[in-house]
């Protein structure tokens, strides 16, 4: 086996390239939303699977013959769909992720997301089915879920899962989360960025926590998809310490990069599976399963989606700490962390406000979220306290964006959760509640509280 024909093999230079090229002015910065979503049957209360009458395959041809969605193939399996720079895409567990084009106001990321939701309720509406997000499956066994035809996921990731961790499988099919994706302008606003970004990534997890119902039982916990992480992958999941040096730089990430165990790489359409493999000794051509073969570039930016921390670095940076949730909760996620990291006195202040955090009193947060959630406290303050401020920095932003671009005000957005920290009140504390007063005797009825439109009904 060999790099395929005229792809350039990767050095040290062409690593870190690939950031540089992410460096943009801020009048290019965009936003990027993606969101998971559970799909199951309205009659059965199951998810589905992949083929069959009510199945995520008969989605796909609906959509694409409907609103014109394009199939998108592994071989001769529909895996996904694209529309508009847009594209839907198949998690393990048959999670539905639109991953969204990038947009340059979360009032575009709103319109673009109507627009999904509409395409989706026709479509389930015929098939008898409904989508929900929340941070994990609340009462589906791991034995209930499908599992995608994406050979990545069956043959290479989920067998070396159940190596490395306890509940890697979970993780991969019973979870769902909300993500945001922000530009930055130079490897320093990279630095700034991505230390605001981890030490604010635990308040993240609180706030739009929304997984305290796991096999039918309530946990205790107000994000288990949270605590589900914590024993997936240590090598590659969680915050990395290097993330709080003075000196943080690209070749931070790369170094911390070129240690992550691999996974696969792709050669003539297929995965080849490398799971546990280094890719600093592919680069030098010393792995032993495919003696004097050298990495490609490609091979580098595949690499780098296979690192799951809470905020990862790409050609931009990944906000990736969020249970998934109630359709509002996407705009919110989306509108926090434009507030906070793009207009540059936001910034500033919520730098202000984090630099005395260290990476162990961050750590020790990011662990103690999974179970108090809001009630957790960093430097003997209560995340109900400093979500307050954060807030307060981020709706600033939002307003000084407004008035800079011209665009509309975006503090708007916010609402779900300025309201949910004035409450004192969590959705994942609300779910709870609701799960010891009435689901848990007849769980069936979730399924009619609780959806990604309109969120928990009262």
């Amino acid at each position: 086996m060999k790099a395929e024909e005229g792809i350039e093999l990767v050095d040290r230079d062409q690593l870190r390239r690939y950031f540089e090229q992410g460096c943009k002015s801020s009048s290019e910065w965009g936003i990027g939303s993606e969101y998971e979503n559970f799909i199951f049957d309205i009659d059965l209360k199951r998810p589905i699977s992949y083929e069959g009458p009510k199945s995520i395959s008969k989605i796909f041809e609906l959509l694409i013959n409907k609103f014109d969605w394009v199939p998108v193939f592994e071989k001769s399996t529909i895996v996904g769909l694209e529309k508009d720079k847009a594209n839907i895409s198949l998690e393990p567990g048959g999670q539905f992720e639109l991953s969204g084009a990038i947009k340059k106001t979360i009032h575009e990321v709103d319109e673009e997301m109507k627009s999904f939701m509409k395409n989706m309720k026709v479509v389930c509406e015929e098939l008898g089915l409904r989508l929900f997000s929340i941070g994990a499956c609340p009462n589906w066994e791991r034995s209930d879920m499908p599992i995608m035809p994406k050979n990545r996921y069956k043959k290479i990731m989920m067998p070396y899962m159940q190596t490395v961790g306890t509940q890697g499988l979970d993780m991969m099919l019973r979870t769902c989360t909300i993500q945001v994706n922000l530009d930055y302008a130079s490897e320093a606003d990279m630095a700034k960025k991505l230390r605001v970004a981890a030490c604010i990534q635990p308040l993240a997890t609180a706030l739009f926590a929304s997984s305290p119902m796991f096999e039918g039982k309530n946990t205790g916990y107000q994000s288990w998809r949270a605590q589900i992480w914590k024993n997936t992958d240590n090598a590659r999941t969680g915050i990395p310490k290097f993330i709080f040096d003075d000196g943080l730089s690209f070749d931070s990430w790369i170094e911390y990069a070129l240690d992550v165990p691999m996974y696969f790489i792709k050669r003539d359409g297929d995965y080849v599976n490398l799971s546990g493999e280094s890719f600093r000794k592919f680069m030098e051509g010393q792995l032993k399963s495919l003696p004097n073969q050298r990495a490609t570039y490609s091979d580098w930016i595949d690499h780098l989606t296979t690192i799951f921390t809470d905020v990862r670095l790409k050609s931009f940076i990944e906000m990736r700490g969020a249970d998934g949730g109630p359709s509002h909760n996407v705009t919110a996620l989306a509108a926090m962390w434009v507030g906070l990291l793009y207009d540059s006195d936001s910034l500033d202040n919520v730098f202000n406000l984090v630099k005395a955090f260290d990476w162990q009193s961050v750590n020790e947060l990011n662990i103690d979220v999974c179970k108090y959630g809001m009630n957790a406290t960093i430097n003997d303050k209560t995340l109900w306290e400093f979500g307050e401020e954060v807030l307060n920095i981020a709706r600033s932003g939002l307003q000084n964006r407004a008035l800079a671009y011209g665009v509309k005000d975006e503090s708007l957005f916010l609402k779900p959760i300025l309201e949910l920290v004035s409450k004192k009140q969590s959705l994942s504390s609300q779910l709870a509640n609701k799960f010891d007063t009435k689901w848990k005797n007849n769980f069936s009825t979730f399924y009619d509280d609780f959806n990604f439109y309109h969120g928990l009904r009262n």
